[in-house]
């Protein structure tokens, strides 16, 4: 299969948690219909009219941290917008609200950066994705909307696109490693291996700094998250792949090997 694969870079990003209220809390990781949503804006799709067309069953999403991260909480006026003219701001009373924000660890000299993977079954959206992403540096080519890593207040870009040969693998026993460098959906057929962890890490005198996040994955037409849009995801800050223990996964021609995020 062709897979294609970007990097979504920026200063600044903040991936709303769907439960969060009074204050604006923040994923990791772009959850899988973020990243969704960023497609169907590069490719010119109307609001809400995508779900179906890039639902669980109709394409596939991974997603890698490449760059260290942070997290900073920062105070944001928001306005109580019932009309055009409430844009403007010159309503009375605004809310202050605590704002969760996803930061590189030198804002100044770095930059956040995953790395999505992304394949569809319908080869000509795929071809239309690929037409606005691949050989094209550090820019990219939209049919609708600007990046934005989340709000839209955190503008971003997308670089280094390229379409990868992509091959489904079977593990040959149950106790082989795999060395997974994409997030690892928390499924059944997963184990995380701690001790080949603990060996690595003591071997490259490094640590591995991983957290466990229930991120969504897919909506229905009414914006309700699905029966199965719901997944807890381990990933890496240390940008070293995970192993695991896992029936199949997904063999690129770099040797880079992933799992799809459902």
């Amino acid at each position: 299969m062709e897979i294609l694969s970007f990097h979504l870079m920026g200063k600044m990003a903040h991936f709303r948690k769907f439960y969060s209220n009074s204050s604006a809390l923040s994923f990791y990781i772009p959850p899988r219909t973020t990243i969704c949503g960023i497609i169907a804006g590069l490719l010119g799709l109307a609001r809400d009219s995508y779900y179906e067309k890039l639902s669980l069953r109709n394409c596939h999403v991974a997603v890698a941290i490449k760059s260290p991260i942070k997290k900073t909480m920062q105070k944001l006026n928001y306005l109580m917008v019932k009309s055009e003219n409430d844009l403007n701001g010159s309503q009375v009373n605004h809310s202050q609200t605590g704002a969760e924000l996803l930061i590189p660890y030198n804002i100044i000299d770095q930059f956040i950066d995953y790395q999505i993977w992304f394949y569809h079954k319908d080869s000509l959206l795929q071809k239309d994705l690929e037409s606005c992403l691949v050989d094209r540096g550090f820019s990219y080519r939209s049919k609708g909307i600007s990046v934005a890593l989340g709000s839209a207040y955190c503008l971003g870009w997308i670089s280094n696109g390229e379409t990868l040969e992509g091959f489904a693998q079977k593990s040959n026993n149950s106790s082989e490693i795999s060395w997974i460098n994409s997030a690892v959906p928390l499924l059944n057929s997963v184990e995380i291996d701690f001790v080949s962890i603990q060996s690595k890490a003591t071997e490259n005198n490094n640590q591995y700094r991983m957290i466990k996040e229930e991120v969504p994955l897919e909506f229905d037409k009414q914006r309700r998250i699905t029966e199965t849009g719901l997944r807890y995801m381990i990933f890496n800050f240390s940008q070293e792949p995970i192993p695991v223990k896992v029936e199949t996964y997904i063999k690129l021609e770099n040797h880079s090997k992933i799992l799809w995020m459902e």
